[in-house]
């Protein structure tokens, strides 16, 4: 699998992944609308071995995402399995925020899914106050469905279906 748009290489993150990855991930910032907590380097090695065993088991999971000019992996966008279905998920260095890699990476990512990987419905979870990512959503045509608890905070739950 991958995916090629104007700025940007989207593949499967592999082994050689964990360091720049762990990197990203420790930063707070990062993941202040995942649990505002920045992960260890095990944990974030946990992270992309979950991934490769996904893209085994399931077919799909989150994928790496590499600026085109570099190689340099500067985030994930794909798809988790978790209890409210087939998740759309991405997280981007702060490098990269507010230069349109997120959208760029969530079009091409979720037409790979809807048209390749035939997914029917997927589901998307944010956090009001993380208006970014309500704004990719929205433009991606996910569609508001419901606030629900999920990991203990209050979530804007969004659903695509093809």
């Amino acid at each position: 699998m991958q995916i090629e748009t104007k700025r940007l290489i989207i593949n499967k993150f592999d082994a050689s992944d964990i360091d720049a990855w762990a990197l990203i991930e420790s930063d707070p910032k990062v993941r202040e609308f995942v649990d505002n907590k920045a992960l260890t380097f095990s944990e974030a090695k946990s992270y992309v071995l979950e991934n490769i065993e996904s893209y085994k088991i399931n077919g799909y999971g989150r994928y790496a995402v590499r600026y085109k000019s570099n190689k340099n992996l500067v985030g994930m966008c794909g798809f988790l399995n978790d209890e409210l279905g087939i998740d759309f998920g991405y997280r981007y260095s702060r490098e990269t925020w507010g230069q349109g890699i997120g959208t760029e990476a969530a079009q091409a990512v979720i037409k790979y899914g809807l048209t390749e990987l035939v997914l029917r419905s997927i589901v998307a979870g944010v956090l009001p106050e993380n208006i970014a990512s309500d704004k990719i959503l929205i433009k991606l045509g996910f569609i508001f469905e419901e606030q629900i608890y999920f990991m203990g905070k209050l979530c804007k739950k969004y659903l695509l279906t093809s």
